[in-house]
């Protein structure tokens, strides 16, 4: 197994590996699968990639790839000087990341990509679909779906922290330090980003699955979710992402998995269960 890398159409250059399957199955949705990473992430030591290495044993080959949001502060030699890491990505590029990723698996001459984004990654999965409709991509699967509004965060129990947070970062934007590192405890604990990139992020609408983006998915669309998840930033996400979708998506399905626990790292069989069921096995 060899270090993969793929370049975005704006220049930055993603590593990544490559899963294969000793024996591809033929009888699925998808042919291959895309593993995306979440917050701080990266494609070698993620928790997906011992769920790459399962896929990819259980007949389906598995990507993995850094997105330019990978890791907190990256280092910026293999992004044409542009600054990389979760505390500086804009997620209105992350459809470019995707694309980049599944030309890669083209090339390879896979034409069913399947999309997997746990957490931060099901935003870039969704909205990388919603926006590149790429016919390439056979079906999307959002493991642990973030809500991203800052009208929802305001309503929220966690209101105050999320408040201290829009105010210190507005202040540092206003006096021309939007670039300027800060630590936050909401809605990321011990989140860190860059002023610009925490006003963008949490204190917006730009980025919210709940009331956009989800509605435009075509493929056949699962959400997996678990009653525990009780941060404002996940309840009541995949309901709201149903509600959305409605009748619209006639392959989309929601499972809400009782004691689920964010990402269902604690159900592993029932991860992998409801995976190859959406899939058709």
């Amino acid at each position: 197994m060899t270090i993969e890398t793929t370049k975005t159409s704006d220049g930055i250059t993603l590593h990544g590996m490559l899963h294969p399957a000793a024996n591809p199955r033929t009888d699925l949705l998808v042919d291959s699968m895309l593993f995306v990473h979440g917050s701080n992430g990266n494609f070698y030591s993620s928790a997906g990639v011992e769920r790459a290495r399962h896929f990819s044993d259980l007949g389906i080959p598995v990507g993995v790839f850094n997105t330019r949001g990978h890791d907190v502060i990256a280092g910026a030699g293999q992004s044409g000087g542009k600054k990389v890491g979760n505390a500086h990505e804009h997620l209105s590029d992350t459809h470019l990341d995707i694309e980049a990723m599944v030309n890669f698996m083209a090339e390879q001459g896979f034409s069913r990509v399947g999309l997997l984004g746990a957490s931060l990654g099901t935003v870039r999965v969704v909205m990388s679909q919603a926006k590149n409709q790429d016919s390439r991509v056979a079906a999307v699967i959002a493991v642990g779906p973030l809500r991203f509004s800052d009208k929802y965060y305001r309503a929220s129990e966690m209101a105050a922290l999320h408040i201290k947070h829009y105010e210190e970062a507005k202040a540092l934007v206003d006096a021309g330090e939007g670039g300027r590192i800060i630590q936050t405890e909401f809605p990321n604990p011990g989140g860190i980003f860059t002023a610009e990139v925490h006003l963008d992020r949490h204190c917006s609408e730009h980025y919210d699955i709940c009331a956009q983006h989800t509605d435009l998915v075509k493929c056949p669309l699962l959400v997996l979710t678990g009653t525990e998840e009780k941060h404002p930033r996940m309840l009541d996400v995949g309901k709201d992402m149903a509600a959305l979708v409605g009748d619209k998506n006639p392959g989309f399905k929601w499972v809400h998995v009782e004691g689920g626990d964010h990402g269902l790292h604690s159900f592993e069989d029932r991860f992998n269960k409801e995976v190859m069921e959406f899939l058709g096995a």
